[in-house]
Protein backbone atom coordinates (compact mmCIF):
# COMPACT_ATOMS: atom_id res chain seq x y z
CA UNK A 1 0.00 0.00 0.00
CA UNK A 2 0.98 3.51 -0.54
CA UNK A 3 1.92 5.68 1.17
CA UNK A 4 -0.62 8.38 -0.79
CA UNK A 5 -3.00 5.50 -0.05
CA UNK A 6 -2.68 5.07 3.53
CA UNK A 7 -3.32 8.94 4.40
CA UNK A 8 -6.99 8.89 4.28
CA UNK A 9 -7.15 5.61 6.33
CA UNK A 10 -4.58 7.10 8.86
CA UNK A 11 -6.98 9.95 9.72
CA UNK A 12 -9.47 8.17 10.28
CA UNK A 13 -7.98 5.91 12.00
CA UNK A 14 -6.99 8.85 14.02
CA UNK A 15 -10.35 9.62 14.51
CA UNK A 16 -11.08 6.98 16.58
CA UNK A 17 -15.01 6.75 16.73
CA UNK A 18 -16.50 4.75 18.81
CA UNK A 19 -20.15 3.13 19.36
CA UNK A 20 -21.60 3.82 22.92
CA UNK A 21 -24.01 1.42 24.78
CA UNK A 22 -27.19 3.16 25.21
CA UNK A 23 -28.59 -0.19 27.21
CA UNK A 24 -26.10 -1.12 30.32
CA UNK A 25 -26.80 -3.70 32.75
CA UNK A 26 -28.16 -1.06 36.35
CA UNK A 27 -30.21 -1.34 39.13
CA UNK A 28 -33.32 0.01 38.17
CA UNK A 29 -35.04 2.90 39.39
CA UNK A 30 -37.18 2.71 42.38
CA UNK A 31 -39.45 5.31 41.57
CA UNK A 32 -40.58 7.79 38.98
CA UNK A 33 -38.03 10.57 39.95
CA UNK A 34 -35.14 8.19 39.87
CA UNK A 35 -36.63 7.29 36.81
CA UNK A 36 -36.79 10.94 34.93
CA UNK A 37 -33.27 11.47 36.67
CA UNK A 38 -31.60 8.77 35.33
CA UNK A 39 -32.85 8.93 31.66
CA UNK A 40 -31.51 13.07 31.73
CA UNK A 41 -27.93 12.30 33.17
CA UNK A 42 -28.25 9.46 30.13
CA UNK A 43 -29.57 11.92 27.74
CA UNK A 44 -26.71 14.55 29.10
CA UNK A 45 -23.70 12.11 28.33
CA UNK A 46 -25.32 11.20 25.47
CA UNK A 47 -25.06 14.65 24.46
CA UNK A 48 -21.61 15.46 25.25
CA UNK A 49 -20.57 12.46 23.50
CA UNK A 50 -22.23 13.42 20.23
CA UNK A 51 -20.83 17.13 20.55
CA UNK A 52 -17.31 15.75 20.99
CA UNK A 53 -17.76 13.30 18.24
CA UNK A 54 -18.85 16.19 16.10
CA UNK A 55 -15.47 18.18 16.94
CA UNK A 56 -13.40 14.80 16.09
CA UNK A 57 -14.77 14.73 12.92
CA UNK A 58 -14.38 17.99 11.88
CA UNK A 59 -10.58 17.76 12.81
CA UNK A 60 -10.43 14.91 10.82
CA UNK A 61 -12.15 16.60 7.99
CA UNK A 62 -9.86 19.31 7.97
CA UNK A 63 -6.54 16.70 8.17
CA UNK A 64 -8.39 15.21 4.98
CA UNK A 65 -8.46 18.68 3.59
CA UNK A 66 -4.68 19.37 4.29
CA UNK A 67 -3.73 16.36 2.39
CA UNK A 68 -6.09 17.19 -0.60
CA UNK A 69 -8.44 14.46 -0.08
CA UNK A 70 -11.68 15.95 -0.55
CA UNK A 71 -14.62 14.55 2.13
CA UNK A 72 -17.93 13.70 0.16
CA UNK A 73 -20.54 16.90 0.24
CA UNK A 74 -23.13 15.92 3.38
CA UNK A 75 -26.53 15.10 2.75
CA UNK A 76 -28.78 18.39 2.05
CA UNK A 77 -32.59 18.16 2.70
CA UNK A 78 -34.96 18.12 -0.81
CA UNK A 79 -36.91 21.53 -0.82
CA UNK A 80 -40.44 21.76 -1.43
CA UNK A 81 -40.04 25.16 -2.97
CA UNK A 82 -37.72 25.24 -6.40
CA UNK A 83 -36.33 28.55 -5.73
CA UNK A 84 -35.19 27.77 -2.36
CA UNK A 85 -31.29 27.67 -2.51
CA UNK A 86 -29.45 27.88 -6.06
CA UNK A 87 -28.66 23.65 -5.30
CA UNK A 88 -32.80 23.42 -5.30
CA UNK A 89 -33.31 25.68 -8.56
CA UNK A 90 -30.43 23.46 -10.67
CA UNK A 91 -31.69 20.23 -8.87
CA UNK A 92 -35.49 21.43 -10.32
CA UNK A 93 -33.87 21.95 -13.68
CA UNK A 94 -32.01 18.90 -13.98
CA UNK A 95 -35.60 16.93 -13.19
CA UNK A 96 -37.45 18.53 -15.40
CA UNK A 97 -34.83 18.32 -18.32
CA UNK A 98 -35.27 15.31 -17.59
CA UNK A 99 -38.94 14.49 -18.08
CA UNK A 100 -39.57 17.24 -20.69
CA UNK A 101 -36.58 16.94 -22.61
CA UNK A 102 -34.01 14.28 -22.71
CA UNK A 103 -37.30 11.74 -23.70
CA UNK A 104 -37.98 13.99 -26.85
CA UNK A 105 -37.03 11.86 -30.21
CA UNK A 106 -34.09 12.92 -32.48
CA UNK A 107 -33.12 10.52 -34.77
CA UNK A 108 -35.12 12.07 -37.69
CA UNK A 109 -34.22 15.61 -38.94
CA UNK A 110 -37.39 16.47 -38.54
CA UNK A 111 -37.32 15.29 -34.74
CA UNK A 112 -34.29 17.04 -34.19
CA UNK A 113 -36.02 20.24 -35.50
CA UNK A 114 -39.14 19.86 -33.58
CA UNK A 115 -36.42 19.14 -30.24
CA UNK A 116 -35.26 22.32 -30.87
CA UNK A 117 -38.06 24.31 -31.03
CA UNK A 118 -39.38 23.00 -27.73
CA UNK A 119 -35.94 23.51 -26.05
CA UNK A 120 -36.14 26.59 -27.08
CA UNK A 121 -39.39 27.31 -25.42
CA UNK A 122 -38.16 25.39 -22.39
CA UNK A 123 -35.23 27.51 -22.30
CA UNK A 124 -37.49 30.81 -21.71
CA UNK A 125 -40.56 28.86 -19.81
CA UNK A 126 -37.39 27.92 -16.85
CA UNK A 127 -35.57 31.03 -17.26
CA UNK A 128 -39.02 33.54 -16.17
CA UNK A 129 -40.34 31.18 -13.93
CA UNK A 130 -37.05 29.83 -11.49
CA UNK A 131 -35.89 33.95 -11.36
CA UNK A 132 -37.01 36.84 -8.75
CA UNK A 133 -36.82 38.08 -5.77
CA UNK A 134 -37.17 35.05 -2.50
CA UNK A 135 -36.34 34.96 1.20
CA UNK A 136 -34.13 32.75 2.88
CA UNK A 137 -33.62 32.10 6.53
CA UNK A 138 -29.38 31.59 7.11
CA UNK A 139 -27.66 31.28 10.50
CA UNK A 140 -24.61 33.16 10.55
CA UNK A 141 -21.43 30.58 11.55
CA UNK A 142 -18.63 32.75 11.27
CA UNK A 143 -18.16 36.82 10.65
CA UNK A 144 -14.85 38.18 9.58
CA UNK A 145 -14.93 41.63 10.84
CA UNK A 146 -13.08 44.95 9.42
CA UNK A 147 -10.40 46.26 11.30
CA UNK A 148 -10.92 49.81 9.86
CA UNK A 149 -14.10 51.65 11.37
CA UNK A 150 -15.00 53.56 8.29
CA UNK A 151 -18.98 53.04 7.30
CA UNK A 152 -17.99 51.85 4.15
CA UNK A 153 -15.63 49.06 5.62
CA UNK A 154 -17.20 45.62 4.74
CA UNK A 155 -16.96 42.37 6.78
CA UNK A 156 -17.49 38.68 5.47
CA UNK A 157 -19.60 36.57 6.92
CA UNK A 158 -19.95 32.41 6.56
CA UNK A 159 -23.45 32.03 6.01
CA UNK A 160 -25.67 28.43 5.95
CA UNK A 161 -29.32 28.43 4.30
CA UNK A 162 -32.22 26.34 6.32
CA UNK A 163 -35.61 25.35 5.59
CA UNK A 164 -38.04 27.43 7.63
CA UNK A 165 -40.32 24.71 8.38
CA UNK A 166 -38.14 21.80 9.20
CA UNK A 167 -34.77 23.35 10.37
CA UNK A 168 -32.84 20.58 7.73
CA UNK A 169 -29.73 22.59 5.97
CA UNK A 170 -30.45 23.58 2.62
CA UNK A 171 -27.12 24.44 1.61
CA UNK A 172 -23.12 24.14 2.11
CA UNK A 173 -21.68 27.15 4.06
CA UNK A 174 -21.40 29.88 1.59
CA UNK A 175 -19.12 33.55 2.21
CA UNK A 176 -21.24 36.61 1.99
CA UNK A 177 -19.61 40.27 1.93
CA UNK A 178 -21.84 42.57 3.68
CA UNK A 179 -21.81 45.85 5.63
CA UNK A 180 -19.24 46.48 8.74
CA UNK A 181 -22.48 47.56 10.75
CA UNK A 182 -24.52 44.22 9.40
CA UNK A 183 -21.46 42.24 10.23
CA UNK A 184 -21.05 43.28 13.80
CA UNK A 185 -24.51 42.91 14.48
CA UNK A 186 -24.08 38.94 13.27
CA UNK A 187 -21.44 38.80 15.52
CA UNK A 188 -23.11 39.83 18.69
CA UNK A 189 -25.96 37.89 17.82
CA UNK A 190 -24.38 34.72 17.95
CA UNK A 191 -24.87 31.40 15.79
CA UNK A 192 -28.48 30.69 17.36
CA UNK A 193 -29.99 33.98 15.73
CA UNK A 194 -31.91 33.76 13.23
CA UNK A 195 -31.84 35.98 9.87
CA UNK A 196 -33.87 36.54 6.88
CA UNK A 197 -31.34 37.08 3.79
CA UNK A 198 -33.41 39.32 1.00
CA UNK A 199 -32.27 37.91 -2.19
CA UNK A 200 -32.49 37.79 -6.11
CA UNK A 201 -32.40 34.57 -7.92
CA UNK A 202 -30.75 34.74 -11.48
CA UNK A 203 -31.34 31.60 -13.40
CA UNK A 204 -30.25 31.81 -16.89
CA UNK A 205 -30.94 28.98 -18.89
CA UNK A 206 -29.50 29.01 -22.43
CA UNK A 207 -29.80 27.20 -25.74
CA UNK A 208 -26.77 26.41 -27.47
CA UNK A 209 -27.11 24.10 -30.53
CA UNK A 210 -23.57 23.08 -30.28
CA UNK A 211 -23.47 21.67 -27.12
CA UNK A 212 -24.93 17.95 -27.40
CA UNK A 213 -23.46 16.44 -24.54
CA UNK A 214 -22.03 16.93 -21.01
CA UNK A 215 -18.13 17.21 -22.01
CA UNK A 216 -15.50 16.57 -19.49
CA UNK A 217 -15.40 20.37 -17.49
CA UNK A 218 -19.40 19.99 -17.54
CA UNK A 219 -19.17 23.72 -17.74
CA UNK A 220 -21.80 25.71 -17.64
CA UNK A 221 -23.56 22.53 -16.31
CA UNK A 222 -25.42 20.41 -18.76
CA UNK A 223 -29.22 19.97 -18.69
CA UNK A 224 -30.28 18.19 -21.34
CA UNK A 225 -28.92 18.35 -25.47
CA UNK A 226 -28.42 21.85 -26.75
CA UNK A 227 -29.41 23.06 -22.61
CA UNK A 228 -27.17 24.69 -20.60
CA UNK A 229 -27.46 26.69 -17.28
CA UNK A 230 -26.03 28.61 -14.54
CA UNK A 231 -27.82 30.11 -11.27
CA UNK A 232 -26.72 33.19 -9.91
CA UNK A 233 -27.26 35.37 -6.19
CA UNK A 234 -27.66 38.84 -4.91
CA UNK A 235 -27.55 38.97 -1.81
CA UNK A 236 -29.99 42.11 -0.81
CA UNK A 237 -30.10 42.94 2.51
CA UNK A 238 -30.21 40.41 5.81
CA UNK A 239 -32.68 41.46 8.79
CA UNK A 240 -32.90 39.40 11.78
CA UNK A 241 -35.69 37.12 12.53
CA UNK A 242 -36.98 34.96 15.29
CA UNK A 243 -36.48 30.88 15.32
CA UNK A 244 -37.81 28.73 18.10
CA UNK A 245 -34.97 27.64 20.88
CA UNK A 246 -33.02 25.03 19.63
CA UNK A 247 -33.74 25.09 16.08
CA UNK A 248 -30.57 25.17 14.70
CA UNK A 249 -28.24 22.17 15.44
CA UNK A 250 -25.55 22.38 18.02
CA UNK A 251 -22.30 23.59 16.69
CA UNK A 252 -18.98 22.33 18.06
CA UNK A 253 -16.92 24.40 20.48
CA UNK A 254 -18.89 27.35 20.11
CA UNK A 255 -16.19 29.78 20.44
CA UNK A 256 -16.91 34.28 19.78
CA UNK A 257 -17.93 34.57 16.01
CA UNK A 258 -15.93 37.71 15.25
CA UNK A 259 -12.18 37.04 13.93
CA UNK A 260 -10.34 40.06 12.72
CA UNK A 261 -8.85 40.05 9.61
CA UNK A 262 -4.93 39.22 9.25
CA UNK A 263 -4.54 41.81 7.45
CA UNK A 264 -6.47 44.78 5.84
CA UNK A 265 -4.27 45.24 2.78
CA UNK A 266 -4.53 41.47 2.10
CA UNK A 267 -6.57 41.91 -1.12
CA UNK A 268 -6.95 39.14 -3.96
CA UNK A 269 -5.37 39.57 -7.51
CA UNK A 270 -8.08 40.11 -10.20
CA UNK A 271 -7.92 38.84 -13.76
CA UNK A 272 -8.58 41.96 -15.86
CA UNK A 273 -10.75 39.34 -17.45
CA UNK A 274 -12.48 38.46 -14.56
CA UNK A 275 -16.40 39.46 -14.49
CA UNK A 276 -17.46 42.20 -12.03
CA UNK A 277 -18.53 41.54 -8.89
CA UNK A 278 -22.29 41.22 -7.67
CA UNK A 279 -23.93 43.80 -6.03
CA UNK A 280 -23.73 43.31 -2.49
CA UNK A 281 -26.01 43.86 0.57
CA UNK A 282 -26.63 47.36 1.56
Amino acid sequence: MTRSARAPLTVLLALGLATTAFSQTQPAPSSPEDRIAALEAELAEVKAERDQLRVRMAEAIEMLRNLGYAPPAPMLAEPSDPMASTIAVMQTLRRRARLELASMPRESSADRAAYREAAKDWVERMNKGLSGEKDWLVRVLRVSLPTSSSTSARATAEVQLFDKSTGAPLSLPVEVSVPGRIGRRMADGGPNQGWMAHVKLATNVQHNPDRQERGPFDHPPYLAPEVEATVGVEWLRFETTDVPEGFFPAMPGEDPLAVPKESPQAVPNESPDAAPPARQPR
